[in-house]
C-alpha cells in the first residue's frame, strides 16, 4: 500500500468516525450579512511590501503571473479548490496546518496556500501562526508585526493591530517573531476562542488557516485540534518516513482530516514539486 493510499483509509476512517461532531471552528459560522459588520469590530489589516526576489528566494508565490512558477502555481490553485470545495461542504471555517515533524515545508504550504486562496475576493483569508515555539510566517516573510500574536494571547491588547497582509487586502496574516516555551498553556486559554470569535465579527465571511507545531514534536497540536474544524497534513517525500507518517495519522485520528499535502513528490509533472491528497466521500 502505498502513502497516500495509507493516508486514504486512514482519513476515511477518521472523517465516518468523527462525521456527527461539531467543533470549535463553528465560531466562525457566518452569522450576519457582510454589509452589517460593525465599523468598530472591523478588522482591516496593514498592507505591508515584500521584494520579488524575496519570494523567489523563499519559494513564495506572491505574484501568481511569474510563468516560471506557473506549474507550483496551478499545483496550489487545484489543493485550493479541493480544500475550498471540501470545506463548503462540511461547512468548515477553520483548518489547522501541521505535519509529522520538522522540516516537512508546513510554512511554507500554509502561506502560499493562504496567498492562492485570497485571490479569490468573495471572502477574506486569515492566516495565524500558532506554532509559536518556532514562529515561523513573519521570519519567512521578513516582516516585524505591530503587535505579536503571543503578546495578545498572553493577555495584551490591539487586536485589531494583529493582522497584516502581503500580496492582497483581503489577506489577514498574524504572527509572532519571539518563541515561548509555553505555547500549549497560552493556546488553552479562553483567548484563543475569543480570537476566532472577533475574526467572525470583524472580517468578511473569513476562512482561517492555523499554522501548527509539528504533531510528533510537542501537544500543541493536539491542544487546537479540538477546536477546529479539520487538519490538513503535510508530508514531505524523502523526509517524512512511513513509520512517522502513520504516527501522525493515528495521533490525528480522533479528527477530521480534510487531506493530505505532499511535499518534494518525484510523481509530478514536469516543474511540479508539490502534490496532493483528498479523503474521497
Amino acid at each position: 500500500m502505498s502513502i497516500i493510499e495509507h493516508a486514504l483509509k486512514k482519513s476515511r476512517t477518521s472523517e465516518q468516525a468523527n462525521r456527527p461532531r461539531r467543533t470549535g471552528g463553528d465560531a466562525l459560522e457566518r452569522t450576519q450579512p457582510v454589509a452589517t459588520i460593525d465599523p468598530e469590530l472591523r478588522i482591516v489589516p496593514l498592507s505591508v511590501r515584500i521584494d520579488s526576489s524575496l519570494c523567489r528566494e523563499r519559494r513564495l508565490l506572491l505574484d501568481a503571473r511569474d510563468e516560471s512558477d506557473s506549474a507550483t502555481v496551478a499545483a496550489y490553485r487545484m489543493l485550493r479548490t479541493r480544500l475550498l470545495q471540501r470545506a463548503r461542504a462540511k461547512d468548515w471555517r477553520v483548518i489547522a496546518v501541521t505535519s509529522a515533524g520538522p522540516n516537512d515545508g508546513k510554512t511554507l504550504t500554509a502561506l502560499n496556500l493562504a496567498l492562492s486562496m485570497a485571490r479569490d475576493k468573495s471572502r477574506e483569508i486569515v492566516l495565524l501562526d500558532l506554532d509559536m515555539r518556532n514562529p515561523s510566517v513573519c521570519r519567512v516573510l521578513d516582516v516585524q508585526p505591530r503587535h505579536e500574536l503571543r503578546d495578545y494571547l498572553e493577555g495584551g491588547e490591539h487586536l485589531r493591530e494583529l493582522f497584516f497582509s502581503v500580496g492582497s487586502d483581503n489577506l489577514l496574516i498574524a504572527g509572532s517573531t519571539r518563541p515561548t516555551q509555553h505555547a500549549s498553556e497560552l493556546l488553552a486559554s479562553p483567548r484563543f476562542e475569543e480570537l476566532l470569535r472577533s475574526l467572525r465579527q470583524g472580517a468578511v465571511d473569513p476562512v482561517v488557516l492555523i499554522d501548527l507545531p509539528p504533531v510528533l514534536l510537542t501537544d500543541d497540536a493536539l491542544v487546537v485540534a479540538p477546536k477546529v474544524d479539520a487538519v490538513l497534513l503535510v508530508v514531505s517525500e524523502g523526509v517524512t518516513s512511513r513509520a512517522e507518517f502513520a504516527k501522525a495519522l493515528d495521533v490525528l485520528s480522533e479528527f477530521p482530516i480534510i487531506g493530505v499535502a505532499l511535499n518534494r513528490a518525484a510523481e509530478t509533472a514536469p516543474g511540479y514539486d508539490y502534490s496532493y491528497n483528498f479523503n474521497a466521500d
